[in-house]
């Protein structure tokens, strides 16, 4: 006796992306890395303040990214890594999982980014070492800061 064949349903909070979202999503992320190109973040601009140091005076991992990926964008290298010396890790990280999602745009099926739970917590332990580290009044460590 054969079993009727099992449909699983979508999930009710994960609708189909349509490929005019994927291109939308495309163009505005390179719209925004346009005008992070175009204006730099330390002499104005629609910059959004940086809440953690706005509400407690701290750097959070991500300070400095704005200014580290202007100075990326204009090929100062040294510069960008001066601003944040994990942006090169989170630039990448993005650039994996944009990728991944706009793979139906060339005939590919979209992918999800599954890494490895040990990686993860690494990369978890990493960004918390470095963001208590950037915020230590220790001499030595203010290379660290996104200043």
């Amino acid at each position: 006796m054969d079993l009727p064949a099992r449909t699983v349903a979508p999930a009710p909070f994960a609708p189909a992306v349509t490929r005019r979202q994927r291109l939308a999503t495309l163009v505005a992320g390179l719209a925004v890395t346009g005008y992070v190109f175009l204006v730099d973040p330390t002499k104005g601009g629609a910059y959004p303040r940086c809440p953690s140091r706005v509400l407690f005076g701290i750097d959070c991992p991500a300070c400095g990214g704005l200014r580290g990926t202007h100075d990326l964008l204009h090929g100062h290298v040294r510069e960008a890594l001066d601003h944040n010396l994990l942006l090169p890790a989170y630039l990448a990280a993005i650039a994996v999982m944009a990728g991944l999602y706009l793979l139906p745009l060339v005939g590919r099926p979209a992918r999800t980014l599954r890494p490895p739970r040990w990686l993860v917590v690494a990369a978890i332990v990493v960004v918390v070492a470095f963001t208590v580290a950037r915020n230590l009044p220790v001499a030595g460590l203010r290379f660290l800061d996104s200043a």
